[in-house]
């Protein structure tokens, strides 16, 4: 059984937009990259992944997990950032961390601490008034810090300079899903990783 397994998944919003009849398999170590234009389907690909949608027809699972039916059980395994950051009502990117900690299990503070200085990210900031950049970092540290076996990222380097880029995805060798835009030259010439690639 493959790490990660999508099959005949079909999500239709009619008009001809949605996915249709996807198979894809992820093995153990494997990164994948979906790259395509906006509307491809890269997000919704992931969010049924993620267990946020149902789909109209065929399965995902991670570790023969049912994504919709195990949601949050394959959320135990799984460093996610999502494509669009939407932070709760905290004072500092500390309170969001250890908020996001306490959901998702016992995290090595030196491990965390390791992440944040490596992006050169103050947490102590106010979340609501850090930049794009700040926000985006955040959110990966949210998904590095536990050391979760499988990571899936939605265009997670948005708003970071290429050294970012670099080091946010040398915090890890693990499975990784990543979707990133066809159309955006500077993000796909900077990212080393995930790659393969594919689009729904």
């Amino acid at each position: 059984m493959s790490l990660i397994e999508i099959q005949r998944l079909t999500k239709d919003y009619a008009l001809g937009r949605g996915v249709f009849d996807i198979d894809l398999q992820i093995e153990e170590g494997e990164a994948f990259g979906f790259v395509g234009t906006n509307g491809a389907g890269k997000t919704t690909t992931i969010r049924h992944l993620m267990g946020f949608l149902r789909p109209d027809k065929g399965s995902c699972t991670i570790r023969g997990l049912d994504c919709w039916k195990h949601s949050e059980q394959v959320k135990q395994h799984v460093g996610y950032v999502p494509g669009e950051i939407a932070f709760p009502d905290e004072s500092s990117g500390f309170a969001f961390l250890e908020r996001h900690a306490a959901m998702m299990g016992p995290v090595d503070q030196r491990h965390r601490d390791h992440i944040l200085d490596m992006l050169q990210l103050d947490a102590s900031a106010d979340l609501k008034r850090m930049s794009k950049g700040m926000k985006q970092k955040t959110a990966i540290v949210a998904a590095f810090m536990h050391d979760p076996p499988i990571l899936i990222l939605d265009e997670p380097t948005t708003g970071l300079d290429p050294r970012c880029v670099r080091r946010s995805w040398s915090f890890s060798r693990r499975s990784a899903v990543a979707a990133r835009p066809s159309s955006c030259r500077h993000t796909c010439s900077t990212s080393s990783r995930p790659p393969a690639t594919g689009s729904p």
